[in-house]
């Protein structure tokens, strides 16, 4: 049997190749913008939430010597003959042990933050940190019109700063790779 010989030419090859090298990139970059968002999200969504995070990881009951007064259940402890080393539920140890490392992340992460703008010659920088403080990490959160108003700025920077804060977070946060 004779061989049939290769129908590709070198330049059909190399274009080939070319439109090869061009999908992949396509794609690594496609990956990169889902991870970007993602970080994005999660960065917001952490903001909104660390409050909670933070009690949590301070008041959450996980162990039977941490409840006080109730006769009831130093009773049922003694029952069950538990003694000294008593009673805990660990998934809720192991999620306040979790909750606490994020937290303790989450805060050295702000405070590099806090330093960094307020030592930024750029006045909006402050103001981010400002903005971000006062909107998720204050006992009491202001809104967008309000900061607005005591900034002295119109609504839409607040949103910009908002945004602008969130992804120099998010990279603090999560680390920064592209």
């Amino acid at each position: 049997m004779a061989e049939k010989k290769s129908q590709l030419t070198p330049e059909l090859r190399k274009e080939i190749v070319e439109l090869a090298i061009e999908t992949y990139r396509k794609e690594v970059e496609k990956h990169r913008e889902q991870n970007r968002d993602r970080r994005l999200h999660n960065t917001k969504m952490l903001m909104e939430k660390y409050r909670g995070f933070v009690v949590h990881s301070e008041s959450a009951v996980y162990d039977a010597l941490q409840v006080d007064g109730d006769e009831e259940l130093r009773d049922i402890m003694e029952l069950m003959d538990c003694g000294e080393k008593g009673f805990s539920v660990e998934s809720v140890r192991q999620s306040v042990a979790r909750t606490r490392i994020l937290v303790h992340h989450v805060n050295r992460m702000l405070e590099f933050y806090e330093y960094r703008c307020k030592n930024s010659k750029k006045s909006e920088d402050a103001r981010r940190f400002r903005v971000i403080k006062a909107v998720y990490l204050d006992e009491e959160n202001k809104t967008p019109e309000t900061l607005a108003e005591e900034e002295h700025v119109e609504v839409r920077t607040i949103y910009r700063d908002l945004k602008a804060a969130i992804q120099e977070l998010s990279a603090l946060i999560f680390g920064y790779f592209e």
